[in-house]
């Protein structure tokens, strides 16, 4: 599948990755739009010292579910509509145990720690699907959970 990739401070380009696939519990996605954020502009500038190069940028986006493995609800199903909370928690840090997973010492955001939305696919734990068929394809980009 095709990404873009910052390779290192303003050298920015396309670049061929491999289809991730989801395992239990996670939902693959299809990218439809992905915002180009001010922490994405400053991971490009080399503003961001969070981020580790070479990443794939994008963490506000649109998506549709391709595909959900054992262990997702049945609520959530291929062809719904989505975006996704870009943080992941550990649940089990200081952080976390006291209800603040927004500060979980072991954090992975989209496009900072891991690879982000500005691909053609993304994997991502089904509790971070955020799905309603009722907002647009193009204002899924707008949501900031």
């Amino acid at each position: 599948m095709k990404a873009i990739n910052i390779s290192d401070i303003k050298k920015i380009g396309v670049v061929e990755k491999a289809k991730p696939e989801p395992t239990k519990g996670e939902v693959l996605l299809k990218i439809k739009y992905v915002g180009f954020c001010g922490s994405d502009l400053n991971t490009f500038l080399g503003k961001n010292p969070m981020v580790k190069l070479p990443v794939v940028p994008g963490h506000e986006i649109s998506a549709t579910v391709e595909a959900v493995t054992e262990g997702v609800p049945e609520t959530l199903r291929k062809g719904m509509r989505c975006t996704v909370n870009p943080y992941t928690n550990c649940e089990h840090c200081s952080s976390c145990r006291n209800g603040r997973p927004n500060a979980c010492r072991y954090n992975q955001t989209l496009g900072v720690q891991r690879d982000g939305a500005m691909s053609e696919y993304i994997v991502v734990p089904w509790q971070k699907v955020i799905a309603d068929d009722a907002i647009s394809e193009r204002n899924f980009t707008l949501v900031e959970p």
